[in-house]
């Protein structure tokens, strides 16, 4: 799927805010929340791919009509390929059109990602952008929130191989922000260093992170 490589803004959760956010990258949906009644422009259902694979999965997406997945736990090119087939699966089920929805994967939750040489290229067109979730990372080897943040080896190893093959395929690369921070001046530095690092921007989790950046911050 094209991306615009001038499209910016972050990916937010809508239960991080209290109200619809201008323009984003996209906005995520947990799968066990009501349904969004706005439709914002890219709409995507968090979902991992044992959810993804499940019975009856179909009819949450003809409830929530998204445009496409948040793929939380994404270990490497095989998840993609199998996210690839399943959202095929719905899109026949659901009378959507072939390749019409999209994966946005997460990867931190298997240390084994950032380790060889397996690339995500061609591993599904459906591919449209790749986030590091450091919280899950440093929570996958033992180390602290703090430690994630500062110049742990294995935590720079991580964010090199994330931007990395986000170059290598094309679609831009998400850092997560660390769940537990509320402060809002360590958060935008967190952000100013996360851009400067080459991510595109980051995604928005918590109510404390929203305010820290407030809609004015999503626009494009």
């Amino acid at each position: 799927m094209s991306i615009n490589a001038h499209e910016t803004g972050p990916i937010v959760f809508l239960d991080a805010t209290e109200a619809m956010p201008g323009p984003c990258f996209a906005l995520v949906h947990r799968w066990r929340a009501e349904v969004c009644a706005a439709r914002p422009q890219r709409l995507i259902l968090s979902l991992d791919l044992d959810h993804l694979e499940t019975d009856g999965c179909a009819a949450l997406f003809d409830r929530v009509q998204p445009s496409g997945i948040l793929l939380t736990g994404c270990r490497g090119r095989a998840d993609l390929q199998a996210a690839d087939v399943a959202l095929g699966v719905i899109e026949a089920e659901t009378g959507r059109a072939a390749g019409s929805l999209s994966i946005v994967a997460v990867f931190g939750a298997a240390s084994a990602s950032f380790i060889g040489a397996d690339r995500l290229a061609g591993g599904s067109p459906r591919l449209i952008a790749i986030v590091l979730d450091e919280d899950a990372l440093a929570a996958a080897i033992g180390l602290s929130p703090e430690t994630a943040r500062s110049l742990s080896p294995a935590i720079l190893l991580a964010r090199g191989t994330m931007t990395l093959q986000a170059a290598d395929v094309g679609v831009p690369c998400f850092w997560s922000l660390p769940s537990g921070e509320t402060d809002g001046y360590a958060l935008k530095r967190l952000r100013d260093a996360a851009v400067q690092q080459g991510f595109r921007d980051v995604v928005v989790g918590t109510p404390a992170h929203w305010v820290a950046f407030g809609q004015a911050e999503c626009r494009n």
